[in-house]
């Protein structure tokens, strides 16, 4: 599998890959949630067989999620594997997969405090050494791992300043796990590339994150949105179609293989210029309380992508304007199929 960056990203690769690969059979785990079921979307879109593991986890809504496959469900190309992902199940589908794309995880910080520490770490350490140690065993040409920016902690706060990983909540905790097994897993033979997301955001975006919550906050009948802190906190927000191009580059540009890139949508913003712009796209003001700022909670973010331009030829397209002037009209279609639901019942 040899392949350039203009490869992927010039007019030869927008569209598909056949000439590059044929149809290369590719798995992604965690393929129903919201980035992952993008990623299936352009991998099909690029040509690509995928096999795509979830199991529906009830930590959100499984409805949700269903819908999040909805416009892919019936491809001939696609074949979704309904199931907690055991050690026969990764066996079965890695055995036919050139490339594995694990984005299967427990996600949240705040979540991870506490109690929430077993399932972040059954899912996040444990699952990923199960993925792995699979991916050795069937000669999986390459892993990608998506890690986050929460292995960071406090650090990641300018451009200036390459930060160690240090995370400050349990849940960065079990990501770097997760990358510290990259380096186990690499000796045996592996290829594993990690990808650091920096705050992702677009349509589907988990109900759980930030934004979310603020556009249901200006609906009539939305919940409250819960402000951590004053608004001053400041997050590289990336837009979701960024992260799947960068993703899609990791797993096929042959100088990607065991690298590792911070994926970021280019600039630093405050919660609270998020919130204004919000407010201003959907016409409506935001119900808020205000909280204190939890534990674990970074003052800033701020993604090094050097070497992403670099080696995978990948700088973020969509600005935060953009990128949330989509994801505001996909909770207006979401709002409008609720209420059609509603009036067929």
């Amino acid at each position: 599998m040899t392949v350039q960056s203009a490869d992927v990203f010039g007019p030869s690769g927008a569209t598909t890959f056949e000439g590059l690969f044929g149809t290369p059979t590719v798995s992604v785990t965690g393929a129903a949630g919201f980035i992952g079921s993008h990623l299936v979307e352009r991998l099909l879109q690029l040509g690509c067989r995928v096999i795509g593991i979830d199991d529906f986890d009830p930590w959100y809504s499984p409805n949700q999620k269903r819908s999040n496959l909805s416009a892919i469900a019936d491809n001939p190309r696609f074949e979704l594997v309904e199931r907690t992902l055991s050690p026969e199940i990764a066996q079965e589908a890695f055995s036919r997969a050139s490339v594995v794309f694990h984005l299967a995880g427990r996600p949240g910080v705040q979540d991870s405090w506490g109690e929430g520490f077993i399932d972040s770490s059954r899912r996040n350490i444990e699952l990923t050494q199960r993925v792995y140690e699979a991916s050795v065993d069937c000669q999986v040409e390459r892993v990608v791992y998506a890690s986050s920016s929460s292995i960071y902690g406090s650090g990641a706060t300018s451009l200036d300043v390459s930060p160690e990983p240090r995370p400050i909540s349990p849940y960065g905790v079990s990501k770097l796990v997760g990358e510290q097994l990259a380096h186990v897993y690499r000796a045996q033979g592996l290829h594993i590339t990690n990808l650091r997301y920096f705050t992702v955001y677009g349509p589907r975006q988990r109900p759980d994150m930030a934004m979310h919550r603020m556009f249901e906050a200006t609906t009539s009948d939305g919940p409250t949105f819960v402000r951590r802190g004053d608004g001053q906190q400041r997050r590289e927000f990336t837009y979701v179609n960024d992260v799947v191009t960068a993703t899609v580059a990791a797993g096929f540009i042959t100088e990607a293989a065991n690298a590792t890139f911070d994926v970021g949508g280019g600039s630093s913003v405050s919660l609270q210029e998020v919130m204004t712009l919000v407010e201003t796209l959907a016409d409506a003001p935001m119900r808020i309380e205000t909280v204190d700022a939890p534990a674990g909670d970074p003052a800033i973010t701020v993604a090094r992508t050097d070497n992403a331009a670099d080696i995978l030829g990948w700088t973020p397209q969509i600005d935060l304007v953009e990128g949330l002037t989509r994801q505001c009209e996909w909770h207006r279609q979401r709002a409008a199929s609720k209420g059609s639901l509603l009036v067929a019942d």
